[in-house]
């Protein structure tokens, strides 16, 4: 049997365990929206080394609020990029590396989604047993507090009691009197 104190322990790690799974989720969310940004820069890396000629490759890069600028890259090798090394250096890469470092990233990125996504469904699998189990435990509890029902044998029918007459008019109320005869005082 469970007592009032343990049916709010699990009550508590439901409610801890659902708020773990929207963490969970928020940052799935998050990471999902890091690789469409990886597999953009991707596809553009791959647009610009899969032209017919590129050490003469162009190309419209989006600055934000919709605003895009035009890139020429006119040289003897394939087009550099500017690209985060980590701890915020920035160096130069050739589009290849840039690609080959994205890609590098992409997989990391996917191989961290993997791992959310299995911590999500084993907390989900948690929830479900320990919702499960809370219920079953309320249940009980609540079937221990409300006293037994007694049961009644329907008795056999015999004569019938005459019914006592009813009255449609409504019970007449008592009025107080005020001070000054029939009067209604505040108390009406």
């Amino acid at each position: 049997m469970v007592d009032r104190t343990q049916l709010q322990g699990m009550a508590r790690d439901v409610e801890s365990l659902r708020r773990r799974l929207d963490e969970i989720h928020l940052r799935l969310e998050q990471v999902d929206a890091v690789l469409a940004e990886h597999d953009i820069t991707s596809q553009v890396l791959e647009a610009l080394l899969a032209h017919e000629n590129p050490s003469h490759a162009s190309s419209q890069v989006s600055i934000g609020s919709g605003v895009s600028l035009q890139y020429t890259h006119e040289g003897g090798d394939e087009g550099v990029a500017l690209i985060d090394l980590g701890g915020g250096v920035f160096g130069e890469r050739h589009w290849s590396d840039a690609k080959s470092i994205t890609e590098e990233r992409r997989s990391d990125i996917q191989h961290l989604r993997d791992e959310l996504a299995a911590q999500a469904e084993q907390t989900e699998t948690n929830l479900a047993e320990v919702a499960k189990t809370f219920n079953a435990a309320a249940e009980q509890l609540q079937a221990k507090a409300q006293p037994p029902q007694p049961t009644v044998e329907p008795t056999p029918p015999g004569p019938k009691e005459p019914e006592p007459p009813s009255s449609t008019a409504p019970p007449k109320r008592n009025r107080k009197r005020g001070m000054f005869g029939g009067d209604l005082t505040l108390d009406d």
